[in-house]
């Protein structure tokens, strides 16, 4: 039990600096009372893309040092996965987002979803590659 308190310790630590910029925005936007230009960023999208990549190197980090026996076809589509509908699209979002001159709802509402699940992603997958990686010590 101790092993995975402290294992959620290790990713709240790490999400909280990653989710910092956020922190940072909300409240130099709610200074300014354009509280709706803090779903308005692009940051959300570079978070989400950081998020979902820290998933797969701990994943990954996790699976190299455990010394069971992972299936490669899982371990692959796992990590293919994460790739394909989160990483990818939250550099597409980030992209639209940065060359385009206007305030697009959808593909603002798409990076908050993405940033859930990135959220979602390195906690379960980033739990798991943590827990691995804590029980080779």
């Amino acid at each position: 039990m101790k092993l995975e308190r402290n294992l959620f310790y290790v990713l709240i630590s790490e999400m909280l600096f990653t989710v910092l910029p956020l922190i940072v925005i909300s409240i130099v936007r709610s200074y300014q009372c354009k509280f709706e230009l803090i779903f308005y960023n692009t940051e959300w999208a570079m978070i989400s893309i950081i998020l979902f990549g820290q998933s797969i190197v701990k994943f990954s980090s996790g699976i190299a040092n455990s010394s069971l026996k992972f299936r490669w076809q899982l371990v692959s589509m796992i990590i293919s996965l994460i790739i394909i509908f989160g990483l990818i699209p939250s550099i597409i979002v980030l992209i639209i987002n940065l060359i385009n001159n206007e305030m697009i709802l959808g593909i603002h509402i798409a990076q908050i979803i993405l940033f859930i699940l990135s959220m979602i992603t390195f906690f379960i997958v980033g739990y798991l590659g943590q827990k691995l990686i804590e029980e080779k010590k």
